[in-house]
């Protein structure tokens, strides 16, 4: 949440459909990340890291992190998003390196369902 801070980047809480951790959006070319509120505590720095490797990573595209991402972007853009917020939050929390060296590896292993999943073991 500081480097979106550092980066002008807003981070609303709303109510969003369920499934749909967050997106971002660019109303007037500015970025903003929506977040859903209904996020627990865990969840709110993977959905923000995520959506932070889209936005340095993918520049202008818009994707929602949920439940489903096949439906609303590029599932190898959802696969750089992952990575980013694993390296990134391995700096705050501890994620075993193994992990970090096999994750590049094997795009199977970081689904989007199975990265959240990981993420929040993590995290929690």
């Amino acid at each position: 949440m500081q480097i979106a801070a550092e980066l002008k980047i807003p981070i609303k809480f709303h109510p969003l459909p369920q499934g749909i951790r967050g997106y971002i959006t660019r109303p007037v070319r500015h970025k903003v990340f929506m977040i859903n509120n209904d996020l627990d505590e865990r969840e709110i720095p993977i959905v923000v890291a995520h959506e932070l490797g889209h936005a340095l990573l993918h520049g202008t595209v818009g994707c929602a992190f949920n439940t489903d991402t096949t439906n609303y972007c590029n599932s190898h853009e959802e696969y750089e998003a992952n990575l980013f917020a694993l390296y990134l939050l391995s700096y705050s929390y501890d994620i075993d390196d193994r992990l970090l060296k096999a994750a590049p590896l094997h795009k199977e292993f970081m689904t989007h369902l199975e990265a959240h999943k990981i993420l929040c073991h993590i995290v929690g």
